[in-house]
């Protein structure tokens, strides 16, 4: 493509700004000039898909008001990998642009990729749930965080982050309706008071088919685990009480709270509850929920 293409395509203001003889040699913040074809996604990218009317959209922006903002890039064995900006470089591509005006960022790690791809999603709320759960268990898994530190990189509660984390312990049949939007995570959270898949997956279906609210979801979980201790079928935890009404205050509070939650020592009206934690973390989280209240 010629030079003059690239000043119609690039808009007002950015053409500037780029060296013209400074092809691939760029380091810091300069813009350079990037062969299409030796750029690769970001193999950290949080969002599993794109929207192409949205990526459409996009480009017609630049193509009408120019590119606002280079992609930033990191050098790998094969070319280059973006850190920041796929959506841009997806409607580079669409315009037919075949050399990317781009920033390269010297010395930046795999740990950092998946901060700064996650952040910018976070920040322009572009992950649905799941995409954002699975970005968290990477930045805790791969780069060896803590709740505590993943709060403080992304601006969202210990709580919050381990409600969305809890997800991704649903079958991956019930994920991928949370990414296509047939249910809600509302409804996802819901369905986490059922511990069998295959009821789990069941009662999904029944979402979709009847159009089922988040309260008829939590009211079916709840009838369902009373249906099942009526019959016998969940063991009786020792000096457990058999009230029905005690049972449902017992459900309604390991929802609120996302853990085990059992009543003992119960007589005459008298007796003690337990809410049930397994780490710090998940201390720290249900301390915090108590001191909303």
């Amino acid at each position: 493509m010629g030079n003059a293409h690239h000043r119609r395509a690039l808009g007002r203001g950015l053409t500037n700004l780029i060296p013209q003889e400074s092809e691939e040699k760029g380091s810091g913040n300069e813009i350079v000039l990037v062969d299409s074809n030796a750029i690769r996604p970001n193999p950290f990218q949080p969002r599993r898909e794109f929207d192409q009317k949205e990526i459409e959209g996009l480009a017609e922006s630049i193509k009408t008001q120019g590119l606002l903002q280079a992609i930033i890039l990191r050098r790998n064995l094969d070319g280059y990998e973006i850190i920041s900006g796929e959506r841009r470089y997806r409607a580079l591509l669409l315009l037919g642009e075949d050399k990317i005006p781009s920033i390269i960022k010297p010395k930046v790690s795999d740990h950092e990729m998946i901060e700064i791809a996650l952040v910018e999603n976070i920040q322009r709320e572009n992950l649905n749930d799941i995409e954002e759960a699975g970005a968290y268990q990477r930045l805790l898994s791969e780069c060896g965080l803590s709740h505590e530190q993943l709060s403080a990189r992304v601006g969202k509660s210990r709580s919050a982050i381990t409600n969305i984390l809890r997800l991704l312990k649903l079958p991956q049949e019930i994920q991928q309706m949370i990414i296509h939007s047939d249910i809600t995570s509302g409804h996802a959270r819901a369905l986490l008071g059922l511990e069998d898949p295959d009821g789990q997956k069941a009662l999904c279906q029944r979402i979709v088919a009847q159009k089922l609210s988040v309260r008829d979801v939590e009211e079916a979980v709840q009838h369902g685990k009373a249906k099942k201790a009526e019959k016998g079928s969940v063991k009786k935890k020792a000096g457990a009480t058999k009230d029905p009404d005690h049972h449902a205050l017992i459900e309604k509070l390991q929802y609120k709270f996302g853990t085990k939650v059992t009543f003992t020592n119960l007589r005459n009206d008298k007796g003690k509850i337990e809410i049930h934690y397994y780490n710090k973390d998940d201390l720290n989280r249900i301390i915090e929920i108590l001191s909303k209240e």
